[in-house]
């Protein structure tokens, strides 16, 4: 097609969300004015052929038709012949007619295979129905449940009910589907003009039924064309149906739909990009009209990694419990590297897993050597609403510990989580991920979070992640940076072996070499023209890194970094805080180390002005979560540069977040 393919509900969707710039060409070469080969065999071998199109009023409708296989014909490749189908009780029986605009969609839930064909119908008789297509076009077989039919008689005189509100039963259906089709139309435009009918499927309780006239359902990662939510940004009433898959019901609902963009709700469903929330208008159940049954369903591997609204429910509940420590359960622990384990952890607590953005931390609390010790570690996954997973360098008394003592069936208490090392949403520039040893753990979470389903991303511009590791048996996650190397064309791996040889690979986007990540190095591999950075790994290879990034000019707000204990980056830009600088310097006293130091506002914090002069401090998390580095306040008066989830003790300070209040002549630390 030589005119964009999308309406100007769709570019505006596609603006909002960062991709329109991408889907110009990709829209242009995927949607057709024509049905290819491919297409119209397929359609010719189908027994079902799911519609959707617009009743007298105005009200689109989705359904299924059912015939022989062949019912579907295309005479041409620009002719698509439907020789009936529609069940009786059908809301669109009647309501077809010549002029009107039609949606179709073939799938096959054995093979997970879909395509879509819309147009207009240019004739109607007793043959069937003849329609001009205008938009061709495949789906990918996300989402799909595979299921296998077999035919039955239908019911000799279907029961239909009709009524304004769901059911009972409409409701128990609803609320244990894993499937639905939704119809909705674009009549603002004449460009793109039409009717679309598109799948949605996910976890049984996926779609929530909040009552009698609401339902609420999430939008996924999807081919990005945006005709469902494009249609409804202009013309907000649409179809859904619902097949009763053992008995036969199809469930037609009649809804105007709203399209949720933030809030509590979407942030807590795991895989949510958007939620729909449809206002029941009218329902038509066609009770046992369907001659299929179908077998249980082998479920889509997409869904693992998404949500369900009781999953949902539980996240929102736990998420006023991030500053308690809780009990979770150590369900699985993996081998990743010769020196790094996964621990994937659920909460013991009957209660949920509070929502976190990749590259945040929680905070674990252990008993080693008869003393209560607290360290933060990052979450190495995606959130999936369900569980935790952290990966732990086996390096020192407390990751040792884990690495002893963590089994399946273990329990640990975990605070959190927390932190602000996230990645950048709606961000339009090329990502650098830079890492080296146990530093990968926030950038494969982020990686697994903007890279999805195979081959789509959240992040559809460049993404270079370049990690240095000692050899191939301690680099963690290898092979599954290789498999979203593969799979993710915007994403660019290379890892430095510093104690190894390169590895081969017939992976385009995936190499690997022999040496350390240094700045000349990093000049080699990049064009440094308008990137963010994201840094994480050992305090020496971070400061070398900053300060590299910041001699070739990168804005030090461009140079995101996380670090727990004592590895914390010195900036040389002063750090965002809404804490005024002194009038004067404030002397600091270490009480039980008998060191002083001024403090003129240019350490972050006391716990960088303790660790300037050598004050030893117990710290892990640095961003007021754990405790860990609380200290005694002998004299003085503090203020806090961030809200701090941490609980502390009368008298005692969070120095990782604290500096002199305003006007404090001295200040007195039990250090």
């Amino acid at each position: 097609m030589n005119a964009t393919p999308f309406h100007a509900g769709e570019l505006a969707i596609q603006q909002r969300v960062g991709v329109r710039e991408q889907m110009a060409g990709a829209g242009a070469a995927g949607v057709r004015d024509y049905m290819p080969d491919q297409h119209r065999q397929f359609f010719g071998e189908l027994p079902l052929f799911f519609i959707g199109a617009l009743d007298g009023a105005g009200q689109p409708w989705a359904t299924m038709l059912v015939n022989d296989a062949g019912f579907v014909s295309t005479p041409d490749a620009r002719t698509l012949h439907i020789a009936g189908g529609m069940l009786a009780g059908d809301p669109l029986q009647g309501q077809l007619r010549e002029g009107a605009h039609i949606g179709g969609l073939g799938l096959v839930p054995t093979t997970r295979r879909r395509n879509r064909v819309n147009g207009v119908i240019a004739a109607i008789d007793e043959a069937g129905m003849r329609v001009a297509v205008t938009q061709s076009f495949g789906n990918c077989p996300q989402y799909i449940q595979d299921r296998v039919q077999t035919p039955v008689p239908a019911a000799p005189v279907p029961q239909v009910l009709r009524a304004a509100v769901l059911s009972a039963q409409d409701r128990e259906l609803i609320a244990r589907a894993d499937t639905f089709f939704i119809a909705s139309a674009n009549l603002e435009t004449e460009s793109g003009r039409g009717v679309d009918v598109s799948h949605r499927g996910g976890r049984p309780g996926f779609v929530r039924v909040d009552d009698e006239r609401t339902l609420t359902s999430p939008e996924f990662v999807g081919n990005f064309f945006f005709n469902t939510m494009g249609n409804l940004l202009g013309y907000p009433r649409a179809g859904l149906l619902f097949i009763d898959f053992e008995r036969g019901d199809m469930l037609h609902v009649a809804v105007e739909a709203e399209i949720i963009w933030e809030g509590a709700q979407l942030r807590a469903f795991a895989g949510a990009e958007q939620l729909l929330r449809f206002h029941v208008r009218e329902v038509v159940r066609n009770v046992g009209a369907l001659p299929f049954r179908w077998s249980a369903p082998k479920p889509a591997a997409q869904v693992a990694r998404t949500g369900v609204w009781e999953e949902a429910d539980r996240v929102l509940q736990a998420a006023a419990l991030t500053s308690a420590w809780r009990p979770y359960t150590v369900t699985d622990v993996v081998r990743e590297s010769a020196t790094v384990r996964s621990f994937h952890l659920e909460p013991a607590d009957g209660m949920g897993v509070a929502a976190h953005v990749p590259g945040q931390f929680i905070s674990l609390r252990v008993p080693v050597d008869d003393a209560s010790r607290i360290r933060s570690y990052t979450l190495s996954d995606a959130p999936n609403g369900r569980s935790y997973r952290i990966s732990v360098k086996r390096d020192g008394a407390v990751s040792g510990w884990l690495h002893d003592h963590l089994a399946p069936g273990a329990r640990i208490e975990l605070l959190g989580p927390g932190g602000d090392f996230t990645f950048e949403q709606g961000t339009r520039r090329p990502a650098v991920l830079l890492s080296a040893g146990i530093g990968i753990t926030p950038m494969i979470a982020m990686l697994n979070g903007l890279l999805v389903n195979g081959s789509r991303t959240r992040h559809r511009h460049p993404i270079y992640f370049f990690h240095g590791a000692r050899n191939r048996d301690e680099h963690a996650f290898a092979e599954r940076l290789q498999t979203l190397a593969a799979g993710h064309r915007n994403l660019n791996v290379h890892i430095r072996y510093s104690g190894g040889e390169a590895e081969a690979s017939d992976i385009a986007n995936w190499q690997s070499s022999a040496g350390r990540i240094d700045l000349d190095w990093l000049r080699s591999q990049l064009s440094f023209d308008d990137y963010d950075f994201y840094l994480c790994g050992p305090a020496a290879f971070m400061q070398q890194m900053y300060d590299g990034l910041r001699s070739l000019n990168i804005a030090d707000a461009r140079i995101r970094f996380e670090a727990f204990g004592p590895a914390s980056v010195r900036r040389d830009a002063p750090a965002a805080t809404s804490i005024a600088k002194p009038t004067a310097p404030v002397p600091v006293q270490f009480a039980q180390s008998g060191m002083a130091a001024l403090w003129d506002g240019s350490a972050g914090s006391l716990l960088e002005l303790a660790e300037a002069k050598g004050v030893p401090v117990e710290s892990s998390c640095r961003s007021g979560q754990c405790g860990s580095c609380a200290a005694g306040l002998v004299s003085g008066a503090v203020e806090y540069t961030r809200t701090c989830g941490a609980e502390l003790a009368a008298g005692q300070v969070l120095m990782c977040s604290a500096v002199p209040a305003a006007g404090s002549a001295a200040i007195v630390l039990a250090l």
